[in-house]
C-alpha cells in the first residue's frame, strides 16, 4: 500500500509539472530557426534612420559591422557558444584568431620580436542564424514570435580558399 501510495503521489506531481501552465492564455508552438544572409539585411538598416534620427550614421554598413561594433563598445554581450562565457568586449575583433611572431627591424638594425594577431574581418560573417519561440495567444487569436538569442556564422574557407562551410563565432541573448 505505501508503494502504491507514494507511485500514485509521484505521477500526480510529474503530471502536475507540465511545462505549460494551463491558466495561461499563451500556449508555445514550436521552436524555430531562421537563417539570414547578410547582404540582405540592408532594410535593417535603412529603416533604422525612420526611427530614430540619431542612427543614421549606420547607414552604409552592414548588419555583422554593426553588430560588432555594438558588442565591441559593450552595448551587446556576446557569448562563446562552446564554452557559454562571456567574449570581452575588446576582445571580439581578435577572440580565436590565429597569432605568429614575426622580426621586426628598427632604424638602427636591430631585430625584436613581436607577436602580431589577425583581426577578424565582419564581412566575412555572411550569415545571422535567429533562433525564436512561436506563440500562439488563445485569448486574442494572434500568433507571437520571441527572438531567443542570434548567432553570428563566419565562413570557414580551407588554406587554399575552397569555401568549407559556416561556423558560430559568438551568440547573443535577447
Amino acid at each position: 500500500m505505501k508503494k502504491q501510495t507514494i507511485t500514485f503521489a509521484f505521477v500526480i506531481l510529474v503530471f502536475s509539472s507540465i511545462a505549460q501552465n494551463r491558466s495561461s492564455n499563451v500556449l508555445l508552438v514550436r521552436h524555430d530557426t531562421t537563417i539570414l544572409k547578410a547582404t540582405e539585411c540592408e532594410w535593417i538598416i535603412k529603416s533604422l534612420a525612420k526611427n530614430d534620427l540619431s542612427l543614421t550614421t549606420e547607414i552604409g554598413k552592414s548588419v555583422p559591422q554593426i553588430i560588432f561594433q555594438a558588442i565591441a563598445k559593450g552595448k551587446v554581450k556576446a557569448i562563446d557558444r562552446e564554452t557559454n562565457k562571456p567574449i570581452p568586449a575588446r576582445e571580439i575583433y581578435t577572440w580565436q584568431m590565429a597569432s605568429d611572431t614575426m622580426a621586426i627591424y628598427d632604424d638602427t638594425g636591430n631585430m625584436k620580436i613581436k607577436v602580431v594577431q589577425k583581426q577578424r574581418d565582419p564581412d566575412n560573417v555572411s550569415r545571422i542564424r535567429i533562433f525564436r519561440d512561436w506563440y500562439f495567444d488563445v485569448a486574442s487569436g494572434k500568433l507571437l514570435s520571441m527572438i531567443k538569442w542570434i548567432e553570428l556564422l563566419e565562413e570557414i574557407q580551407s588554406p587554399s580558399g575552397f569555401f568549407m562551410g559556416y561556423l558560430p563565432l559568438c551568440r547573443i541573448y535577447y
